[in-house]
């Protein structure tokens, strides 16, 4: 499990400082503060390899003319490596090599220098690509460039070639349709693994059915479905959802809510049992933890899923490792008030946190603020706490009539200017809004004829 992680001098802010909850993380905030930025970077601590573009200092990016001496942009991580547990990793940026070096520490985690994460990891980013890690995978390289540094070392003439990576990273239509290189079929796909899974009945498929019992929606609860061919010049047969009332859909066909939902499923899935298959290749023990990352876990989702979605996939990873003694941490960003609800009954403090990014305007610089959890009833208050920071759930023009009809009332406007705001109400106001009451109210003894 990835624990804390801190960033100096790299990303939106000057200085960032994280302490992972053991099951549950959720990231929030105004857009472009640094919520993605930190999942790939903790995905990057964890597996060693970016899942998209490497993390470059603000230094390196716009540097100021005249400073040479930039002050040390750098990563720590704390978690548990391939090595031994509780290994925490300085990096810090070379300039000139454009790499994140590796520096000793002085904790026991030092004989773990550079060695990748012991837990499955599946990242899911905002654009559908899926990047998973197997630390089985992980070792296996590693072991396989040892030998070839042997080699080198043994026979001057051997020059090392070693490209080859130990995540996979799949956008949306690879994480379908597969991978297919040198003649080789690198991985399977969604469409072709489902439908094998479904012709078997194995562990893999029943993992599957129950996840999708998990996931649906409760008013709308969907199923899987027979396998059907869809194109006549296509020989695939594709796997199908089949609503409450019977309607099967082939999956190329469902909605963006429900693809996102099944490739999540599909990727979990498809990394245990991968992970199982190798333990069993290698004759090794499988490992005990899982990380699930997700950005944005709302995107495409109803407000139906919304409240449930993140509840879900703590039941479905449950259900993926029953009778495995396997510990899951879920790391998250959101933008959804209704996601935050739906977290109030089961939110742990002891094992789930929340933070939130923000904008210190004076300071001119973006803070990271570990909430206290706080039950608020409804995603309208959500909306309207200092988490969200809206002052109103509802409409900026309804908002700005309010504020205008207020401030007439309490400078005790004309009639012409009061009737000019009461037209704006109108305009913005629903016929039964609370705040009609108020205005016609003071209306009545201001003596305006509205």
């Amino acid at each position: 499990m990835i624990k804390t992680l801190a960033l100096s001098n790299v990303g939106p802010s000057e200085h960032l400082a994280i302490d992972f909850g053991d099951r549950l993380t959720v990231f929030t905030g105004d857009n472009g503060l640094g919520k993605s930025f930190v999942l790939d970077v903790a995905w990057w601590m964890l597996t060693k390899e970016w899942a998209g573009e490497m993390a470059m200092p603000s230094s390196f990016i716009a540097p100021e003319h005249g400073k040479y001496n930039a002050d040390e942009s750098a990563i720590i991580g704390k978690f548990d490596s391939i090595v031994t547990e509780d290994t925490i990793q300085k990096y810090v940026f070379q300039r000139l090599g454009q790499v994140w070096n590796c520096m000793p520490t002085d904790t026991r985690g030092q004989n773990g220098r550079n060695a990748p994460s012991d837990s499955i990891v599946v990242y899911m980013k905002y654009d559908g690509t899926v990047a998973m890690y197997d630390p089985v995978k992980a070792q296996a390289d590693a072991y396989a460039r040892k030998l070839m540094q042997e080699r080198v070392h043994n026979y001057e003439q051997m020059q090392l070639s070693f490209s080859h990576t130990t995540t996979r990273i799949y956008s949306q239509s690879e994480l379908w349709n597969g991978v297919q290189k040198k003649r080789r079929q690198e991985f399977n796909g969604l469409i072709s693994d489902w439908g094998d899974w479904q012709r078997e009945d194995n562990f893999s498929y029943t993992c599957l059915k129950k996840g999708v019992r998990h996931l649906s929606p409760k008013n709308e609860p969907f199923s899987i479905g027979n396998l059907r061919r869809v194109k006549a010049d296509d020989s695939r047969k594709f796997p199908t959802i089949k609503s409450e009332f019977g309607k099967e859909t082939p999956l190329i066909y469902a909605s963006a809510g429900i693809r996102k939902i099944l490739s999540l499923l599909y990727a979990l899935t498809w990394a245990w049992s991968e992970h199982i298959e190798l333990c069993d290749k290698y004759s090794m023990k499988p490992s005990g933890n899982i990380i699930l990352l997700i950005d944005e876990v709302e995107a495409h989702l109803h407000p139906q899923w919304q409240r449930s979605i993140l509840q879900s996939l703590e039941s479905v990873m449950g259900n993926l490792l029953m009778g495995q003694n396997v510990s899951t941490q879920l790391i998250c960003t959101t933008h959804a008030p209704l996601v935050l609800a739906s977290l109030e009954p089961f939110f742990d403090e002891t094992e789930d946190v929340l933070y939130s990014f923000d904008l210190n305007r004076k300071k001119c610089e973006i803070e990271l603020k570990k909430e206290e959890w706080i039950r608020r009833g409804s995603s309208a208050a959500w909306l309207t706490s200092p988490v969200f920071g809206l002052e109103t759930d509802s409409s900026e023009q309804r908002e700005d009539a309010i504020k205008e009809a207020k401030l007439a009332v309490r400078n005790r406007v004309d009639e012409k200017e009061a009737q000019l705001v009461h037209r704006k109400l109108v305009m913005t106001l629903h016929q039964a809004d609370p705040f009609w009451s108020f205005w016609r109210s003071r209306a009545e003894k201001r003596g305006w004829n509205l």
